[in-house]
């Protein structure tokens, strides 16, 4: 155990340290040399028709995104227009998770699975400066102020909770560190969530971590809140809009930044349908992920017998037949939430160096060209004064699939559009 602790013009910088460190965009800048040769900071060589056409020939019959002239080197090659590239940085997000570590979750393997699915999770997102991740855990047997049956916290517990950082070799073993408790007292939610969104709300990154990015708290538990200040469906008289951490929830998903706007991402494990909704409600979580506006469109907050319309993710442990079976369980809901907060906007702020015209600018992702298209491909977030490359459709799925994706811009080359 451990210790306890423009259609204008956009412009774009020759400096390769003032893009990375200031504005999270990274890359090597360089003139392109003529036809038939390479010539670019960021990879030598050429590019023959030949190789253009190959590419191309590989695309789908459903519609490839790749375009005619697949690699930054057919761009330079064939045409010698390229000028210069640059690696952009997706738009970071901050991720601090609250998870419930109450007696009950010793029960039916639930707290071995969520923890295994977090080490999991966490390994994923080492070194990665546009994420940001911390953890709060309570009501396990490092946390007795959660002793209190009406209290907790305050939280984040200095020394103990983990602040969001980036994912370092030691801000993973401080996170897998604060998972090493067992599950021992109450249930603080309200307290939890309190400490939780406070922290987010202060948090302002610092160096590795890019700046600007969106926040999110995911809240794992598996029952209801034994302090007064969030009642659910044992309460008599029980109004779930105005439920303290339910209009919390809703306060922090509409805040201004730098302070907000904060998404709320619930996990709950139980049984479903719940066989006891004094210990397990479902309506409380589906309202809880609805206000914080990490519920999926369409769900029905108050849905208590058909999953597939719960606003929450769902975690069953008795239909689990193995503890690793439940991780696995863990591990999807996770991974769902970390593909929706893992957005498709790479923002393309940037200094020095002139002008770039945006009609000839070419995005290309793992070094194959994406195509201009607002169905599947990208666009600028404002044609008129672009600051940003947002991904559509498969495009971003491609690359929430894939958050070490390298996505590249190339300018000087006539921007490629889906025909």
């Amino acid at each position: 155990m451990g210790k306890r602790r423009s259609a204008g013009s956009f412009a774009v910088s020759s400096s390769l340290g003032a893009v990375c460190g200031v504005l999270g965009v990274c890359g090597v800048f360089a003139a392109c040399a003529g036809s038939g040769s390479g010539g670019r900071g960021n990879g030598a060589g050429s590019s023959s028709g030949a190789d253009a056409s190959s590419a191309a020939d590989a695309q789908s019959d459903a519609g490839s995104l790749v375009g005619d002239g697949a690699s930054a080197e057919a761009l330079s090659g064939e045409a010698g227009c390229a000028t210069a590239s640059a690696r952009a940085d997706r738009a970071p997000v901050y991720i601090l998770f609250v998870l419930d570590g109450s007696s009950s979750m010793a029960q039916e393997n639930k707290w071995t699975a969520a923890t295994g699915a977090l080490f999991d999770l966490i390994g994923g997102m080492s070194d990665d400066p546009s994420i940001g991740v911390g953890l709060i855990v309570f009501g396990d047997n490092y946390d007795v102020t959660a002793r209190d049956s009406l209290g907790g916290g305050p939280y984040p517990e200095p020394g103990l909770d983990v602040p969001i950082a980036e994912v370092t070799v030691a801000q993973s073993a401080a996170l897998v560190d604060r998972l090493s408790g067992v599950p021992a007292w109450n249930t603080p939610t309200y307290f939890a969530l309190l400490g939780g969104y406070g922290e987010l709300s202060d948090f302002a990154p610092e160096v590795p971590l890019l700046p600007g990015g969106h926040k999110a708290l995911v809240l794992l538990t598996d029952g209801v809140p034994t302090d007064t200040h969030c009642g659910t469906a044992g309460d008599a008289g029980v109004v779930y809009a105005t439920n303290a951490c339910v209009v919390m929830a809703a306060t922090q998903a509409a805040a201004a930044a730098p302070q907000g706007p904060i998404t709320t991402f619930v996990i709950g494990t139980g049984a479903f349908p719940s066989l006891d909704t004094q210990s397990f409600d479902p309506e409380w979580l589906g309202y809880l992920a609805q206000a914080g506006g990490g519920a999926p469109a369409g769900c029905n907050p108050a849905e208590t017998q058909t999953a597939a319309d719960l606003c929450y993710l769902e975690v069953d442990p008795t239909q689990a037949a193995t503890s690793a079976a439940l991780q696995s369980e863990f591990t999807t809901a996770l991974q769902s939430i970390r593909h929706q907060v893992l957005g498709c906007t790479f923002p393309l702020e940037s200094t020095g160096l002139g002008t770039v015209d945006p009609t000839k600018v070419n995005v290309q992702v793992d070094g194959q060209t994406v195509l201009q298209d607002p169905a599947n491909g990208w666009t600028y977030d404002d044609p008129s004064h672009p600051t940003a490359i947002v991904f559509h459709g498969t495009a971003c799925e491609n690359v929430k699939n894939d958050p070490s994706a390298n996505v590249s811009v190339v300018v000087g080359c006539e921007t490629q559009t889906a025909k």
